[in-house]
């Protein structure tokens, strides 16, 4: 029997019926359990928030930082890195996650230690192996040489492909994970229907696998692009002066300008622009599900 029966049943005048003991014991005991979280976030987190977006409106910041073009260069490259980085990682991150997911126990041990390597790593460390492999008497450099595809070193180091690889290598377990994740969730006996019926290996990926790991793949484009904004190591190693991030503009204003209503004006815009195109990227993607449930 529904509520709005039982309350069309009961007798007018008559008190509700109190509260069942057992339940409300229940969510006391869930609200003290969330009581060290909530008060965490809202001293380490909210707070500081709260004032740091208290702060950007002071002294005209935000028509500060708006005038000044190196900000609005910054704005750029940090949306267009962050999304070459995001298209480049999730689909290294789909290849390794199929491959994961389709080897064996040993290969399947082995290549997630592979995966995982750069969580053992400091981001730090893994930018200056990069830059000993990418400068013009290093590896990649020294074997195209020798295998006679150039002449001469080519600049691989200090550019915007430079960044990229950096990121993107550090930002891949983020996008492996999830993804796998979406895969190991499918029937294999969908596959095993599908060939029965003739159909094509390609076929099968097309029309069953990457349907159904859509969500993975969708998780993973966001993570990785949401962490991509926030780079602030690698375009310092890595990128030239035409590849500075946001996050760099904020140290820039914070450190050498001490300009602090500036930095954390900046810190918002970046926040509102990311929240924007999250919005936008979730809602393109329900879009997309509906037209395909239809």
């Amino acid at each position: 029997m529904s509520n709005a029966t039982l309350q069309r049943a009961r007798p007018e005048g008559r008190a509700p019926a109190p509260e069942p003991e057992k339940p409300r014991r229940r969510r006391t005991t869930w609200w003290l359990l969330l009581a060290p979280i909530l008060a965490f976030d809202v001293v380490l987190f909210l707070s500081p928030l709260g004032k740091l977006v208290g702060s950007s409106f002071t002294g005209n910041a935000y028509q500060r930082v708006l005038e000044d073009p190196l900000v609005v260069r910054s704005l750029i490259n940090t949306l267009s890195i962050s999304l070459a980085s995001t298209v480049v990682t999730v689909v290294l991150g789909y290849v390794i996650a199929l491959v994961l997911w389709r080897s064996g126990t040993v290969t399947r041990v082995i290549l997630f230690a592979v995966v995982l390597l750069p969580f053992w790593t400091g981001i730090l460390v893994k930018n200056f192996a990069w830059a000993v492999l990418l400068q013009d008497n290093g590896i990649v450099n020294s074997f195209l040489q020798a295998a006679g595809l150039t002449d001469a070193p080519i600049e691989l180091l200090h550019n915007r492909l430079a960044v990229i690889i950096g990121m993107v290598h550090c930002l891949l377990p983020y996008a492996v994970f999830p993804i796998f994740s979406s895969l190991t969730s499918i029937d294999d006996r969908l596959a095993l229907a599908a060939r029965s019926l003739g159909a094509k290996e390609a076929s099968i990926f097309r029309r069953i696998t990457l349907p159904l790991s859509m969500p993975g793949i969708s998780a993973a484009g966001l993570l990785v692009f949401i962490i991509s904004t926030g780079f602030f190591i690698t375009p310092v190693v890595m990128g030239g002066p035409g590849d500075m991030m946001i996050a760099n503009q904020i140290d820039y204003y914070a450190r050498q300008l001490t300009d602090f209503s500036g930095a954390a004006a900046l810190a918002v815009i970046l926040t509102v622009l990311v929240s924007i195109l999250v919005a936008i990227y979730q809602r393109v993607l329900r879009a997309g599900g509906q037209h395909a449930d239809n």
